[in-house]
């Protein structure tokens, strides 16, 4: 039986480092113990927020927004007004892969994904991967300081 070699297979295999590079860091939040982590693929960068080592919701978002309106590139932003820094920007959406079980975390790590992927494209707006992140929190992350406090656990590890 003969093998197709990865060029007759129709694909192409691009080299990447090994191991990803990654970042980890973990903070309590709501008397909750939280790790975050990044790892940096050469197609995507795969973010994870757990609590007592769950992971029960994926959620991606591409960054490649091939768009040819210009409404949907532009960016809303008042640079006499910083705190519109924190608006995730609005040609960004994010997917639910697997889980959102429960409506209140799948709203949640949408919004999440977006608010992360905005501050990653507003980082590097040259950045293209698909940014995937991975949730696994308590119920009780709800509130808008418990937000505030997981987002800025993971602008710490990107």
């Amino acid at each position: 039986m003969a093998t197709k070699s990865t060029a007759d297979a129709g694909y192409e295999v691009t080299p990447a480092p090994f191991p990803a590079p990654s970042k980890t860091q973990t903070s309590t939040i709501s008397g909750h113990p939280t790790t975050a982590t990044t790892l940096y693929f050469a197609d995507k960068i795969l973010i994870t927020i757990t609590q007592n080592g769950r992971l029960a919701h994926w959620v991606h978002v591409p960054l490649d927004v091939s768009a040819t309106d210009s409404s949907l590139t532009s960016h809303d932003r008042d640079p006499d007004d910083p705190s519109s820094e924190l608006l995730p920007m609005h040609q960004l959406t994010a997917t639910t892969i697997l889980g959102g079980t429960v409506p209140e975390l799948d709203v949640l790590g949408q919004t999440l994904a977006t608010n992360i992927a905005s501050a990653i494209k507003t980082r590097n707006e040259r950045e293209l991967r698909t940014v995937v992140l991975g949730t696994g929190l308590d119920r009780s992350m709800k509130g808008r300081a418990e937000f505030s406090e997981l987002v800025g656990l993971v602008l710490d590890v990107l």
